[in-house]
């Protein structure tokens, strides 16, 4: 709750496979050298073999060498979860090492990347507790100037795979969110707004049997869980441990 600073922590802290959402730390640092004067929006990003990765996003069918701007590329990352828009980004960022160094310096214990997209193994790692620390530290304008913390929003909120935390919200409700699926990890993590006002942080990430079904269901019900707690208590004054008991 970024009103109380109420919640719930549930094995946050446990890193799990990050799947895509991965690409929410990686977004922050796009932004954050945009704000830096290191990187421009409508900078020219090659799309070089060495990129080139299968799974989610339509780039990777595109003729090697063709040029995209970096901001839509960045976009393409999130929107459409394009695993060769992310290697791109992550090659313009400097590369994995700067990139984890970045991560721990903004308090990221369990987010590494050690592998390029898609990353079916599983080896870059996240935690709940990562995921919510990054998307509060945006929001507070902490890490990103505001220009840039709206635009993150923005784009994190036309994120096409809606089936996991957006739908246990109510009418009315919008998300700011970014999806992880490799089969036996299922994650979601946004910033919801309520039509009441209240704003919070969502971070879920679940290990399952390949592909279970089970585990969009528990999302979407922890998810409309605390959408309907949130609605009927909006003011929230205590963390939530004996109450998720």
């Amino acid at each position: 709750d970024l009103d109380s600073q109420g919640y719930i922590d549930v094995q946050a802290g446990t890193p799990f496979a990050a799947a895509s959402t991965i690409k929410i730390p990686i977004l922050m640092a796009f932004f954050q050298d945009v704000d830096d004067g290191k990187i421009h929006l409508d900078e020219k990003l090659v799309m070089e073999e060495d990129v080139i990765a299968g799974g989610s996003g339509d780039m990777q069918y595109q003729q090697v060498g063709k040029t995209f701007t970096s901001l839509e590329t960045v976009t393409k990352m999130i929107v459409i979860s394009d695993n060769t828009a992310t290697n791109m980004i992550i090659k313009r960022l400097g590369g994995k090492e700067e990139l984890n160094q970045r991560f721990q310096k903004w308090g990221l214990t369990a987010t590494i990347i050690k592998n390029p997209l898609p990353d079916l193994e599983g080896t870059n790692t996240t935690s709940p507790k990562d995921l919510g620390n990054i998307l509060g530290l945006v929001n507070q304008g902490d890490i990103l100037s505001l220009k840039s913390r709206d635009r993150v929003l923005e784009i994190m909120r036309q994120t096409k795979t809606r089936t996991l935390l957006p739908e246990g919200l109510g009418e009315g409700a919008s998300i700011a969110h970014k999806t992880g699926d490799i089969g036996t990890v299922l994650g979601d993590a946004g910033v919801i707004d309520m039509p009441n006002g209240k704003r919070y942080i969502a971070s879920v990430l679940v290990s399952r049997p390949h592909n279970d079904i089970r585990g969009r269901t528990l999302i979407k019900e922890i998810s409309r869980t605390i959408y309907d707690y949130l609605e009927k208590n909006p003011v929230v004054t205590f963390m939530f441990e004996d109450w998720i008991q």
